[in-house]
């Protein structure tokens, strides 16, 4: 009987293995390329930058990002690749930058302050001064937390010695000229007017750009308002497309890559021996890819069941500091241009009561795309096919449902969504063209949240931190959302910087980045 032929087994070898797709482990893998290691990437649970229903391409949920320029892990990331310049191009500024929708009140909250201040005006003309003081303050206290982040603290800090880097740290940015009377880790920058709809509603927008549940930290309140109100942007096909950008660099400076956006490399098991992760398996090979390093930047959870059984315990107690407790459910609604009022913004937060929190039943979060019909790629083409819409709009809505719910949940919970949007866009019914929910799609099967909500046990003392650089494994590190997920996607950007630098001084390289 005719036997297929099975290649024996071998050994690939590695300077760095980067398990998983999240953008602090491209970043790691790409910095660390580009000083001379060899990187191999495993697009383990890459999601891709889009899914496809009723020919629609469609997003996974809302991308509000603020210039790199503003944040200094990623302008420096981003420098050292060379990629300053395409980003910057393929940023298209929001405008306005955020639209509060509340029951009496619609604001367009603008960048520019002589745009801004009218709106305070406009809406609340008794309390128009004090409002403008809170966001003036707003702007210097980001400021001041970002020289702070220049300084590279490690977050979390690990021991005294680092501890006493964030303390230096802290006193640094606390002695610049013009530096603020409270320090970046405590000041608030709309105290005395906390209870006002319009702060009480932009906390309730800071929960759409974290990645972390509970109360917000004064830190992480100043950097993600603070960015967003210096300017927000829309990049095509999102995080995706920047992830994908760093990505290639990996590649461009003789990296070996695996799997891609939406086609991800299934990782089966990881081998250890010695204290030490040796080697990762694939699905799709026979072959044990073993290098010196290992960084992890897939959900953390999903880094269990690749362990053998006896040594989960020992990881477990380090996962547990990232225990994922709700999850954006988005709904992509294709609507004919005509159906959105005149005045929609393109990021809005839909309020039904502004002292109500950012539950499901009050706050929906809406970002207004252009409409792309899927199209057939011709042969030798890459990448994403599409045929723009010029008369319709997607309407990406949004809002946040426990972790883990089953698929009859998270349908209850996008007919209400939808029925926010139907507060916030009246009759939108009657130009629906299609509608669908990545989590509920057909085919979608299993996946990662696109936006997870993590509770951090034992936080840092800043608020913004969870899940230690360092792995259980001295040669096992951390660069997933979870590290840093207090600050969004700068806390992404820094969390792949401290990676690649434990990795250099692990290996022996230099860190060109301090």
């Amino acid at each position: 009987m005719a036997q297929t032929f099975r290649p024996p087994a071998t050994q690939r070898l590695y300077d760095v293995c980067i398990l998983g797709s999240q953008l602090g482990g491209v970043v790691a893998g790409a910095l660390l390329a580009r000083r001379g290691l060899r990187v191999l990437h495993v697009a383990h649970d890459d999601p891709g930058f889009h899914y496809v229903d009723h020919g629609y391409v469609l997003p996974f949920g809302p991308a509000v990002l603020p210039s790199p320029r503003q944040l200094p892990s990623a302008e420096a990331v981003l420098a050292e690749l060379g990629l300053a310049t395409d980003v910057g191009r393929a940023l298209a500024p929001s405008d306005p930058d955020l639209q509060l929708l509340l029951p009496r009140h619609r604001v367009d909250l603008s960048r520019d302050v002589a745009m801004l201040r009218p709106e305070l005006r406009r809406e609340w003309p008794r309390e128009a001064d004090a409002l403008e003081g809170g966001f003036a303050r707003l702007g210097t206290l980001f400021d001041f937390a970002g020289f702070f982040l220049r300084a590279s603290p490690p977050l979390p800090p690990d021991g005294f010695g680092e501890r006493r880097a964030v303390g230096k740290a802290l006193k640094q940015a606390a002695s610049a000229p013009g530096a603020p009377s409270e320090p970046v880790d405590e000041a608030r920058p709309f105290r005395g007017i906390e209870d006002h709809e319009l702060v009480q509603t932009l906390l309730v927008m800071h929960r759409f750009l974290t990645y972390l549940d509970g109360d917000a930290s004064p830190l992480s309140l100043v950097r993600l308002l603070g960015g967003a109100l210096r300017g927000t942007n829309r990049l095509p096909g999102g995080l995706g497309t920047l992830r994908e950008l760093v990505r290639r660099r990996i590649a461009e400076s003789r990296g070996d890559l695996r799997g891609g956006p939406g086609e991800p490399a299934l990782a089966t098991a990881l081998e250890i021996d010695g204290g030490r992760v040796q080697a990762v398996r694939l699905a799709d090979s026979p072959d044990a890819h073993v290098a010196r390093a290992f960084v992890v930047a897939t959900d953390a959870g999903r880094l269990l069941p690749l362990l053998p059984a006896d040594v989960r315990g020992k990881a477990a107690a380090t996962v547990e500091r990232a225990r994922p407790t709700r999850q954006l459910l988005s709904v992509n609604l294709v609507v004919k241009h005509a159906a959105l009022p005149p005045a929609l913004g393109e990021n809005v937060l839909a309020l039904r009561d502004a002292t109500a929190g950012h539950g499901l039943e009050n706050a929906v979060f809406l970002q207004v795309l252009p409409a792309r019909r899927d199209a057939k790629k011709g042969a030798g083409e890459k990448g994403p096919a599409v045929d723009a819409v010029a008369d319709e709009r997607v309407v990406c809505a949004s809002g946040f449902v426990a972790h883990g719910e089953a698929s009859e949940a998270l349908r209850s919970a996008a007919a209400r969504i939808r029925d926010a949007v139907a507060d916030a866009i009246p009759f939108f019914e009657r130009h629906l063209v299609a509608e669908s929910a990545p989590l509920l799609a057909e085919g979608r099967g299993e996946q990662a949240a696109a936006h997870p909500l993590y509770d951090a046990a034992g936080a840092d003392r800043l608020g913004v931190a969870a899940l230690p650089v360092r792995g259980p494994w001295k040669n096992l590190f951390f660069a997933g959302r979870e590290v840093v997920p207090g600050l969004g996607v700068e806390g992404e950007f820094y969390a792949g910087i401290q990676a690649a630098a434990h990795v250099s001084a692990l290996l022996g390289r230099k860190d060109v980045l301090r």
